[in-house]
Formats: C-alpha cells, structure tokens, sequence
C-alpha cells in the first residue's frame, strides 16, 4: 500500500508542474500537449480493443485525433464539426480499402472514428476553454483547471461518501465498487467546489455567471464527472481489461486518469459558451 502510494506521489510530483507549465505557455504548445495526451489515450483504447481481438486502425486514428486540439487552434472550435466528417469518411475509406470483409472492416472504422473523437474531439474543447473564454494568461489558466480541480474534487468526495456510507450500487453491470451514496456526495460538492474556485480565483467569472451560475456549473460538472468515470469502466469492462494501461505507475494508464475530464471539459466550454 505504501509503495503503491509513492509510485501515486511520485507521478503526481512530475505530471502536475508539467501540464500547469503547459497551461501556462497557453497556443499553440497548449494545442500540441492536449494533441500528445490524445494520442497517448488512443493507442490506450486501441490496446483495450485488441484484448477482445477487434481490428483497430491505430496508426490513422492516432494522427486523425491528435489534429482535433490542433484544428480549433488554428480555426476555432467551429472545425470540430468539419473534421468529424473528414475523420469518418477517412477511416471508414481506409477499413474498406485495408481490412477483408470477414475481419469486419466496417466495424473496425466505427470503433476507430468512436475513439478518435472520444479523445481527440472531447480534449479540443480546452483549447477555446483555455484560450478564448477570459481575458489574460493567469485567468486562462486557472479557468482551464476549473473543471480539473472540481472533477478531482468531485471524485474524492464520491469516494469518501462510497466509503463511508455506501450501500446501494450506481452501476453494478458496469462499475460494482460505486454507490448511490458516492454519487450522491459526488452532487453535492460539484457545486460547492465550483462556487468556491470561483470566488476566489476567477472574480471576473464569478460576476459574470453569480452564485447561482457557479453552483449550477459544478452540478453539471459532477454529472458529467460521474458519466465520463462510468464510460471508461464500460469500455475497461467491454474489453476484459483492469486498467487502459500500466503507462502510469500506481495510476494505471492516462486514460483512467483523463476519464472524467473527457466530459468536463467540453461540458465547462459548452456552459459558459451558452451564458457567454
């Protein structure tokens, strides 16, 4: 338990000032971090795919997601849209043209394009998140870490709350360890992380949207939170498979660590773009 505890600490020392610093230099290197994570947790999924001995476009899917976060740099988030459509047409061309009939190419584009736009076009939406929401380098970064913070908080509170008062299952098909009472507490500080990150860290936002704004946003945020955990552990489950990878010592792989914030992300951007 210790040693596993380390292995934690050890890789939170070195992963958070790496992708604060990233945050931080904001444009185009901002762009090409989430462009790295993207692909990181495509070869992940392509991996989890091939337990179950499903053909997977891997080399195309990982260029295609990794353009997503550079795209709506370039041309705003306006090219998520364009690009889906390129994406499928692309990888559905190739599985025709590559794979036989009997090794279901047409299934093989359709879990390729799924995972292509689970994280390359999800991970996107942090490029305006960070870049076009609010005014300043500071207030851009701690506006992209937003979701971050209130995602991990939203999952320590569903694990204390599980632990603690945990009886009924949430998901049993899907993920037996999380309760009802996890969830529940999930809820509840969503929107109490939320309120408080922006009173004190985003003045300007917290005038713009008000308490009322704040609290809203962190429910949605924890709901989204807890259905972004809940994919992964289906997709983990679909595929036989424990962790997406062993990529991150005591972790598991990026994409257990990225699960939720493949939704609170794009959620926090399409809120604040709403009341924008």
């Amino acid at each position: 338990m210790a040693s596993n505890l380390t292995k934690r600490l050890a890789v939170a020392a070195l992963g958070v000032p790496l992708c604060v610093a990233v945050t931080w230099a904001g444009g185009p290197l901002f762009a090409a971090g989430l462009a790295v994570l993207a692909v990181v947790a495509l070869r992940e999924i392509a991996a989890m795919v091939r337990e179950r001995d499903q053909v997977f476009l891997e080399g195309p899917a990982a260029a295609i997601a990794a353009l997503f976060p550079l795209s709506v740099w370039f041309a705003g988030p306006g090219s998520v849209g364009p690009l889906a459509a390129a994406a499928l047409i692309t990888l559905t061309g190739i599985a025709a043209l590559r794979i036989a009939p009997a090794e279901r190419p047409f299934q093989a584009a359709a879990l390729s394009f799924t995972a292509v736009f689970y994280v390359g076009g999800l991970l996107a939406f942090g490029v305006p998140l960070r870049e076009t929401m609010i005014a300043g380098r500071l207030e851009g970064t701690l506006l992209f870490f937003l979701p971050v913070v209130v995602t991990w908080l939203v999952d320590t509170a569903a694990y204390s709350g599980g632990r603690a008062f945990g009886r009924r299952r949430l998901a049993p098909r899907i993920s037996p360890n999380k309760t009802v009472a996890g969830g529940v507490s999930a809820l509840a500080a969503g929107p109490v992380a939320a309120a408080a990150y922006g009173l004190l860290l985003l003045p300007a936002l917290s005038e713009d949207l008000g308490l009322f704004g704040l609290l809203a946003l962190g429910l949605v945020l924890a709901a989204a939170a807890i259905v972004g955990d809940l994919v992964e552990s289906s997709l983990k489950r679909e595929c036989g498979v424990k962790d997406s990878s062993t990529l991150l010592p005591g972790h598991g792989g990026l994409l257990d660590r990225m699960d939720s914030l493949l939704w609170t992300i794009p959620v926090a951007w399409f809120f604040l773009e709403a009341l924008a």
